[in-house]
This record gives C-alpha cells, structure tokens and sequence, in this order.
C-alpha cells in the first residue's frame, strides 16, 4: 500500500510539473490586425489582442480611417522586465515599450506583469497609436501631433458601456505645472530626438495638452486641418501655423496655459451596440520559444554593435540547446547566423529543413536572405549566381505570401545596382511601391520607394513620401538628409511648373 501512494505521489509531481511548465510557454493570438506573443498566460494574450482590436475600432470612429484592415499586421510582444532589459538594455532603466518599424518586423514591444495594469496597457495603446497613424495616415503630420494625438488616446478606458478618451495623464499635468514651458516655436518645428534632458519631457507634455485641446474645444480641428495642408504644401511651418489658426505660436501657448488651468477633461463615448468578437487563432510555441524569444527581440529589433556580435551569437546558439532543433531555434538560428555569423552555416541548417518544409514563408524567405548576404562579399559571376538564387527561393516565398514585407523588400534588393531591362525595372519599381503600401512606417522602404520615383522623374509621387519621412518625430538624423532630399524635390517640381 505504501509503494502504492509514493508511485501515486510521483505521478502527481509529475503531473505538477508538467503542469507548470506547460503555463510557462509562449502563446501567441493572431486576429485581423495583431499577432500578440504572451508567457504563460493564454488568457492574458487573448484580453490584449481583444483590447487592442477594440482600440483600433475607436481610433477608426475618432479618425474616419478605412474599415479595411491592412494586411500588414502589428506583432505585440508582452515582456517581463527582466526580458524587456535583455532585448533592450541599451533603451536604460525608465522605457516601459518601445515601437521598431523595419523591414524585418514591425512591432511593439511592452512590459508586461499581470499587477501593471492600465499603466501597460496605456504604453501598448501608445504605441499602436503610432502604428496606426503611419499605416493609414502616413502624410506630414507635424511630429508634435504624431506623439500628442498618441499621447491623448493612449489613455482610453475601455468599458462595457462607454469608451473614455482623454484621461489626464498626471506625469505630463504635473510636467506642465511644475516646469518651464519650452518656446511654441520650437514645439511645432522640432522633433523629441532634437531636444535632450528635460525639455524632452515638456516637449510630450505640450504635445498632449495640444492635442487635447484639438480634440475637446470646438472648431479647433478644423483650424489643424487646415494648418496641416499649408504644411503639406510645403509652406513655412511658422506661416502655415498663423494660416490655419489665425494666432502666433506665442498666443496659442498663453491660450493653451488657461486650457491648463481649466483642468482639462476626458469625454465619454458610447459604445456601438453590437461589437463583434475578433476572430482569433490561438497557438503554443515550441519549448524553445521559452529560452529565445526574449533574445530574439534583440536579433529582430534591438541594436548589436560589432563588438557584441560574437558573443551574441554563441548565447543564441546555447539558448537554443542540441540539435535537432525545433522550428523557432531553427529559424533564430538561421537568422542569427545571417545577421551574426556564418551564411554558409545558415543554409546549411534550412537546407534540409526546406526538403521537409517545402512551403515555409519563413524557411523559404532566410534561404534566400543567406544568399543575398553572402552576395555582399561577391563580385562578378559568383555575384550573378548568388543573387541568382537568393531570387529563387524569395520568388517562391512570394508565391506563398505576397503580402510578406521582407520578402518584397529583399527580393528587389537583389536587382538594386543589376542591369535590367525595361519589363524589369518596372516590376522593380511596382514591387518597392507595394512594400511601401503595406508598411509605410517603415523609413528604409519609404525612403528607397522616393529614391526610386525621384530616379524615374515622378517626382508628384515621391514628395509626399518625402514629407512623411521627414516629419516623422522618430527619424533622428535622418531627417536631415530626407529635408535636403525633399527640398531638391520641391524645387525640381516648382522648376517643371515655371516652365
């Protein structure tokens, strides 16, 4: 009896254990617009993706944007802080999410703690904030709108009855109250990478309170609009600012500072009467999702400097454990290969795995991105031959996904600098324009999108790309160079005009 209840014990911890680490794995809920990655919760993932559908619905009622949805979907990552630190140590101690647009993955990292709260969920809506006004609105908003309107909404309280925008965010009022406003002039011209220490805080906090007062007080949007299109037209941002609310930057911040006083408040909305639930596919990823994912955000997303490379490179390759691999070791490894260390190494992984894989968009897409890498290094026919094959294996990942960025991305790479014919130079051209449709936020693909039109003389077309970029309040010192770039544009099309 008694080796009866130690084998009946045994099993129970067993099962305890199998238990516990099952709860430990990454999940993630794909719906329409959001892939989110969660730890151990599957219901955690399920309320943020239900959460972050619901807030894309009211920023499409708040901004009349499409009902149609982009194919170009925004991946959520909910983060510990220890993960967070790991992914982005370089970020410092006090970044709670952070937003990355590029061509390998668009997405919104947060930490995340089932105690945080409405303090991560106001950082989650802040970043998807973004992400949706450079995917349906990506034309020159001025870069203190892009953060104040993210600023505004990010604060919205979901209930079953009513929706509640414009929850007062009390580190920006007591910011405002408390510190020296920074000049009007240089709210409206200068972006937050322009302005260091503690004028970076006032410069979120003005923001806010002005898109607040845009929001709540009546007529004053009408005035933004119009304020927006003088600068879309290319006028001086101080001429365009008089021409649309009809007061200098000095008077709007006086009148700002007795919006202030009047202690600004939220409005109430009421919710549709019927809302749909989002479709969701729910999935479990492999084990070694566990070990990686955290370091993966790093590989996809963060910043490697050369010295860190190796060392990187050998924790992945542990954390990843004994092959045979699972698929996401596999693919991190691959990537981590291309990116870290050898090309060489990295098809020799996906080689067999693509035998047995034969329609994976991902297996198929770093296939083809080992060979454009080790194109890099190549000259003459060995060149010819790679690029050659990086085609192929993008071609047929295409053809499994046309609406995959990267692939598009990379696939007209490999023809960047080639000889083409006229039929190839226009598939060139229409295959950055379409990667452009579908992920606008992303500078490097806007920025080759404009090159490219300037090159072809459509010059109409590239400068309202040009303007995005370069009013983008995220573009540090790139926008320097997209301002000369959009200055030449103007005057070659004011040059066209004359004559």
């Amino acid at each position: 009896m008694r080796s009866i209840l130690v084998v009946i014990a045994i099993i129970c911890g067993w099962l305890t254990l199998a238990a516990e680490a099952q709860a430990q794995r990454w999940h993630s809920v794909e719906t329409t617009g959001f892939t989110v990655f969660a730890e151990g919760s599957e219901r955690r993932a399920v309320e943020v993706a239900d959460n972050l559908e619901e807030f894309d619905s009211l920023l499409r009622r708040m901004t009349g944007a499409p009902a149609e949805r982009s194919p170009t979907k925004l991946q959520v990552y909910l983060f510990s802080t220890g993960q967070f630190e790991e992914a982005f140590s370089y970020l410092g101690n006090n970044i709670a999410g952070v937003y990355v647009a590029r061509s390998e993955r668009i997405a919104a990292y947060s930490i995340f703690s089932p105690n945080s709260g409405l303090g991560s969920q106001d950082t989650l809506f802040h970043e998807y904030a973004h992400h949706f006004m450079y995917q349906y609105f990506n034309n020159a908003y001025p870069a203190w709108y892009i953060e104040g309107f993210a600023e505004v909404v990010s604060t919205a309280a979901l209930g079953t009855q009513r929706v509640v925008i414009g929850r007062a965010n009390e580190g920006r009022v007591r910011d405002l109250r408390g510190g020296a406003w920074i000049p009007m002039e240089r709210l409206l011209t200068a972006t937050p990478f322009q302005i260091d220490g503690s004028d970076r805080s006032m410069y979120y906090a003005q923001a806010w309170l002005f898109a607040h007062y845009l929001l709540l007080t009546p007529g004053a949007n009408t005035q933004f609009l119009t304020y927006v299109r003088a600068l879309r037209t290319g006028r001086d941002p101080m001429e365009a600012f008089q021409e649309g609310f009809g007061v200098t930057p000095e008077q709007m911040q006086s009148t700002l500072s007795l919006y202030l006083r009047g202690n600004p408040n939220a409005i109430a909305l009421g919710r549709p009467a019927h809302v749909a639930t989002p479709q969701m596919d729910v999935s479990t990823l492999p084990p070694s999702a566990d070990r990686l994912m955290a370091i993966s955000g790093r590989l996809f997303s963060g910043f490697i400097r050369d010295d860190d490379k190796a060392t990187l490179l050998a924790r992945i390759r542990q954390l990843a454990g004994p092959e045979p691999y699972d698929d996401f070791a596999l693919l991190t490894v691959a990537r981590a290969e291309i990116r870290l260390g050898s090309t060489e190494t990295a098809r020799s992984l996906l080689e067999p795995y693509l035998a047995i894989h034969t329609d994976s968009r991902d297996g198929l897409y770093l296939m083809g991105l080992a060979y454009l890498r080790e194109a890099d290094d190549a000259h003459g026919e060995p060149r010819t031959a790679l690029l050659s094959q990086a085609r192929r294996y993008l071609g047929r990942g295409y053809r499994l996904d046309g609406n995959h960025v990267p692939t598009l991305v990379r696939y007209a790479e490999t023809y960047a600098g080639e000889p083409m014919d006229d039929a190839t130079y226009e598939n060139y051209v229409n295959i950055l324009l379409l990667a452009r449709q579908l992920a606008p936020q992303v500078g490097e693909i806007s920025l080759n999108a404009a090159h490219v039109l300037l090159r072809a003389h459509r010059v109409r077309e590239a400068i309202p790309i040009l303007r995005a970029l370069a009013y983008d309040p995220h573009a540090g010192s790139g926008a320097e160079t997209t301002q000369r770039l959009l200055a030449e544009a103007e005057a070659e099309l004011a040059g066209s005009r004359a004559n």
